[in-house]
């Protein structure tokens, strides 16, 4: 019996038969995802012609890796090597691919009246909870090994930071005023956040230690406008956050280097959330230009802004994956949850399920 090949063929992970083998065997293909959790359509030719669905019977090893819910459909259940095998009358053919973990995210969730940091795989799978202290704990952001985010154990907001892969937490050394909005450079070594000390809030700088804390933004707008939610260009050159300096909440960018600033989108209806993708083209944020509160991508190098997200309910949070999937959390009837969608496709939407809990602000590790 043949095995295949995987091969990539762009965001679509595919997997298909080698040509085909001794007369009276089937070819195998199988289209999608090849990670867990994933839908993927299977199919089985007979030389050139295609076997109708209800004629194939499909089996799988590891047996407990595959189900098939559908006929021409295959659910990928764990993530190990597999190998699918498709028979009809006498006639059999196999392919071989490794089912892959899928991406990791964190984000804050609210469970048995706390809110802490959690991580979980993008199908929901690996659920681990990275902080237990009594107060809220909010905001993560994540780059390599270490996630930060902000917790109000001492009274007010302060930055934190724990291990992704779990163990004992600590405060940042950074400025005395009030922290929010953490923001980790792709690289990990530098840190955007947001400081208020009495005032408006206002963009900050810091080392990912945060040590060489400083504002960011002086001279930028008035000592009444807002600057939140900071997020990275991939190559750590500019930062993207929201700002009221023109009155309504906009989009700018600061050239981390010169500190010139400039605006990105100028819109009569507020643009907030704003997520940098990883390849540095666009950037995702939350807007309700359309009356609804959907999800919204900024082409940068041109400025055109076209709508990601459709509902139903109300889409805010954007947060990129590596991949070029987006995460985001959806509201419907006031109950929030977490999705995922590729641009490509974004008609296909995918809840997270997490079990009970009232998750927020999800975050990819770029």
């Amino acid at each position: 019996m043949p095995v295949g090949r995987a091969i990539l063929l762009g965001a679509l992970v595919c997997a298909c038969g080698e040509a085909a083998g001794p007369p009276g065997s089937l070819s195998v293909f199988v289209v999608g995802r090849l990670e867990r959790g994933s839908v993927v359509v299977v199919q089985a030719r007979s030389g050139t012609d295609l076997v109708p669905d209800t004629s194939v019977t499909w089996s799988a090893q590891p047996s407990d890796a595959v189900q098939f819910p559908a006929p021409g459909r295959a659910l990928l259940a764990r993530a190990t090597p597999v190998v699918l095998t498709a028979a009809k009358a006498g006639a059999t053919g196999s392919l071989g691919f490794e089912v892959a973990v899928p991406p990791t995210i964190v984000f804050d969730l609210l469970r048995d009246g706390n809110r802490d940091i959690y991580k979980a795989a993008l199908d929901g799978g690996d659920l681990a909870r990275l902080t237990t202290d009594p107060a809220d704990d909010v905001r993560p952001t994540a780059a390599g090994a270490t996630v930060v985010f902000v917790s109000y154990r001492d009274g007010r907001g302060a930055l934190y930071a724990v291990p992704l892969a779990g163990g004992p937490d600590h405060r940042l050394a950074v400025a005395a005023g009030e922290e929010s909005d953490p923001a980790l450079s792709p690289d990990g070594r530098r840190l955007a956040y947001v400081e208020s000390d009495g005032g408006a809030p206002k963009l900050w700088l810091a080392d990912a230690d945060g040590g060489n804390a400083a504002r960011a933004t002086t001279g930028f707008g008035f000592p009444g406008s807002v600057e939140v939610s900071p997020t990275w260009a991939p190559a750590g050159d500019r930062v993207a956050f929201v700002a009221t300096a023109y009155g309504n909440a906009g989009l700018f960018q600061l050239l981390t280097g010169a500190g010139a600033i400039s605006p990105l989108t100028v819109d009569s209806t507020p643009d907030v959330e704003p997520a940098w993708s990883a390849d540095g083209g666009r950037i995702a944020f939350a807007s309700e230009r359309n009356g609804a509160t959907n999800v919204y991508v900024l082409e940068v190098a041109n400025g055109s802004v076209s709508r990601l997200s459709t509902g139903p309910g109300t889409d805010g949070e954007p947060a990129w994956l590596g991949d070029g999937r987006l995460v985001y959390v959806n509201w419907t009837d006031g109950v929030p949850r977490l999705c995922w969608l590729d641009p490509a496709a974004p008609d296909s939407v995918h809840a997270i399920d997490l079990g009970p809990g009232a998750p927020a602000h999800p975050k990819g590790i770029l």
